[in-house]
């Protein structure tokens, strides 16, 4: 299917879930022309003529509250504010991190074989990105709680039930964090919240509200897209014939390669959020309106015969290897490095220590995750031996 909307793309049209109705881009030139055009397609519907932020006629106070973050604000206040958290995710930064990584991947392998619970998704996949998120924020035992129960409600799906459970689970969430920041700002401790706290940008410091939604958009993009990439991951060294011993076999230079192309063949980020036109234009043939929503579908993108040979193949030597996968422009993922680092060491550790990992039950029966724009596993059941 993804083949195809290339093959008759530029755009098709797609209903998303909230924001209803979205042209959507499906060819690798013009998904990086949309997402590196700042200056014709805006993050902030604001930009582009709406009211609100996301373009919507309603929103909930908390996800208003939440809004004006480094995931939905257009220079210069995007470049402020990712020019402080930008430090830490930086390769040389996560390096010096794989130690802990390791020794973490190995305390929830040995857990997760010890527990007799089967389900790598909730033994493994969703701690393990948890856990290091936690540890570069340095937040705070309390606050951990509160954010699991926070995610929870989001992993839930869209039904309208759940994304109310979600909003109320954030409300106790954001309270204990503010009581964190505080507590921070009296006494500094190890970690990315408490350089926040602390951190100066033109003499001045970030506000209680841009702290809180800096952190909590660090939290969910620090965890939610490796969750998928791990499980996506496994299931396809799984399915895939041959892919399991390929990868085996890899040194560790071959490692970063095969993960960018896990990430390009799975594809656990399916789109990204819409952009909004900021005024009447043509782009890639076709006329675009001020205010219109757009959105790129990285999963075409990255299966465009025009920049992949073989597209629909896995090949853990791919190079170069231009995939969409972490997005690309201003607002690429800016925790690639940190994400990737966690999968090349999850999934070396895995493989190494049990070889004869199947599948328990048939590949297809599995069920995935309801959620737009991404893909997942709701759950992997696996024999270990």
């Amino acid at each position: 299917m993804l083949s195809q909307l290339v093959e008759e793309g530029p755009f098709c049209e797609a209903r998303i879930p909230v924001f209803g109705p979205v042209l959507t881009v499906t060819q690798h030139a013009a998904i990086q022309g949309l997402l590196k055009d700042s200056d014709h397609f805006a993050v902030d519907a604001r930009n582009a003529g709406h009211k609100s932020p996301f373009g919507l006629p309603f929103l909930p106070k908390v996800f208003r509250d939440l809004s004006n973050n480094l995931l939905s604000l257009d220079d210069p206040d995007h470049r402020r504010l990712r020019s402080l958290a930008d430090a830490p995710f930086r390769r040389i930064s996560i390096d010096a991190l794989r130690p802990q990584i390791l020794a973490q991947v190995d305390r929830l392998l040995s857990e997760y074989s010890a527990s007799g619970d089967p389900d790598l998704v909730a033994g493994f996949c969703r701690k393990l990105p948890l856990q290091v998120i936690y540890t570069v924020l340095g937040m705070s035992e309390a606050t951990q709680a509160h954010f699991n129960v926070a995610m929870m409600g989001f992993n839930a799906g869209e039904s309208p039930l759940a994304m109310l459970r979600a909003v109320l689970a954030l409300r106790p969430m954001l309270k204990s964090l503010r009581a964190e920041i505080a507590d921070v700002r009296r006494a500094p401790r190890p970690g990315l919240m408490s350089d926040l706290v602390h951190a100066e940008e033109d003499g001045e410091q970030l506000s209680e509200d841009e702290l809180v939604t800096m952190v909590f958009v660090l939290f969910v993009a620090g965890h939610e897209t490796t969750t998928h990439l791990l499980s996506t991951s496994v299931f396809t060294l799984l399915t895939e014939p041959g892919a399991f011993e390929a990868f085996r076999q890899l040194d560790a230079d071959a490692l970063p390669v095969a993960v960018d192309e896990l990430m390009r063949f799975t594809g656990p980020v399916q789109f990204t959020k819409p952009r909004f036109v900021r005024a009447d234009m043509t782009f890639c043939g076709r006329t675009l309106r001020k205010g219109e929503k757009i959105m790129a579908l990285l999963a075409a993108g990255n299966v465009d015969p025009a920049v992949f040979d073989h597209a629909l193949d896995l090949d853990f030597a791919r190079r170069p290897n231009r995939h969409l996968g972490w997005g690309t422009g201003p607002h690429m993922c800016l925790g690639l490095h940190l994400a990737k680092a966690e999968a090349e060491i999850a999934l070396a550790e895995l493989v190494r220590r049990w070889p004869d990992l199947k599948i328990r039950g048939e590949a297809d029966q599995l069920k995935w995750i309801k959620r737009s724009g991404l893909r997942g596993l709701q759950a992997l059941p696996l024999s270990l031996s």
